[in-house]
């Protein structure tokens, strides 16, 4: 008995701690005193079972504990905050309590361990959506629409601002902008992959075209820049004689964009 009571305490802690740093994610901060708050209400969901309760008391007695336990993890003033976090907390314990419940229906009684492991699941099913809903807002935010004009080629794009990007072309002193390979090919057709991964091409080929150092983690290596006619940001940025350059990097996995704009062009 004493060894059950143990292991229904340490999962109701376990759940309890997913459900603060739930509410953490969608509040975007961090629930401070987590242990503490998770064992409080873990003490009390324990005790419960043991005192003849009307449902309305329980109910009240419910909310009461999870105010508690926003009162310890989350910041409680101004009072939009303690609403904010109180109804992240509501919101966590339902999304837990319904998929139990779902699986209850087709199973019957699930064991506290496998309602710890679908707590989990759902946990680490809804972070990883949140946290690439934010990243694609994120890339959004910076993400402007670029025309480059060379000749009489005109191609439009997506670019993506990276304050990462501090290139510069070391003869014309232009902030370089980082272009794929589909970008050169569309203006270098050419030119195809295997000699502009391997430098194997004739650099006159291409406007101005010229090889740049750039320091990387694998050590020194070189990429290819050159020069177009216009490049237009957004509908106000118009750079003449715009430096870009060729990279392998694979940025475009890693953005979506076939283009990284320079810190200093927007």
């Amino acid at each position: 008995m004493q060894i059950e009571i143990e292991i229904s305490l340490f999962l109701n802690i376990f759940c309890n701690a997913l459900i603060l740093k739930m509410t953490g994610l969608a509040l975007r901060c961090q629930a401070r005193l987590w242990f503490l708050s998770a064992l409080s209400g873990a003490v009390v969901a324990l005790v419960m079972p043991y005192f003849d309760l009307s449902m309305p008391v329980k109910i009240l007695l419910q909310v009461l504990v999870c105010l508690m336990m926003v009162c310890i993890s989350f910041e409680i003033k101004p009072l939009k905050k303690l609403a904010q976090a109180f109804v992240g907390t509501i919101f966590s314990t339902f999304l837990f309590g319904g998929g139990c419940t779902a699986l209850e229906s087709l199973f019957g009684t699930l064991p506290l361990f496998v309602v710890a492991v679908i707590c989990s699941l759902i946990y680490f099913s809804v972070r990883i959506f949140v946290n690439h809903r934010r990243r694609v807002e994120h890339v959004r935010k910076f993400t402007y629409n670029v025309t480059i004009r060379d000749g009489e080629k005109t191609i439009y794009e997506e670019g993506y601002l990276d304050s990462g990007n501090v290139l510069y072309d070391n003869i014309t002193k232009k902030p370089i902008i980082l272009v794929n390979f589909e970008v050169f090919h569309a203006l270098y057709q050419n030119i195809n992959f295997i000699c502009a991964f391997t430098k194997n091409f004739d650099k006159k080929l291409v406007k101005n075209g010229h090889f740049v150092k750039i320091n990387g983690i694998g050590g020194d290596s070189s990429i290819l820049v050159f020069t177009i006619d216009e490049l237009q940001v957004g509908n106000e940025t118009v750079i003449k004689d715009a430096s870009l350059g060729l990279s392998f990097s694979g940025f475009d996995k890693g953005f979506g964009k076939r283009m990284l704009l320079h810190s200093a062009i927007v």
